[in-house]
């Protein structure tokens, strides 16, 4: 059975407020006067365009269009995206059945 629209859209959702939370973090850090904070920012970075990946391969295609035909990455491709968001971002949120 693949992903419905809903579950795709409750996924965006929880992975965006786990990104900011992250963010938040970081910005408490700074507040607070740390100086290593250099590879948390570099991670924000990361996790913003693991973000963007995956508006591109969920959101930005018809439904009726093929996912492995229309995106540059392969279902195992994006599931490795979904888990390294998960883990810089100490989450557990995954996509199965990506397979259409």
């Amino acid at each position: 059975m693949a992903v419905t629209e809903t579950q795709i859209n409750t996924y965006i959702t929880n992975i965006r407020t786990a990104v900011a939370e992250y963010g938040g973090l970081i910005a408490r850090k700074q507040k607070l006067g740390e100086s290593d904070i250099w590879c948390d920012k570099v991670k924000l970075m990361l996790v913003s365009g693991y973000l963007d990946c995956l508006y591109d391969y969920f959101l930005q295609y018809p439904d009726d269009a093929d996912p492995d035909e229309t995106n540059f990455f392969t279902t195992d491709e994006i599931t490795d995206v979904m888990q390294h968001l998960n883990n810089i971002c100490g989450t557990f949120y995954i996509l199965t059945d990506l397979e259409a």
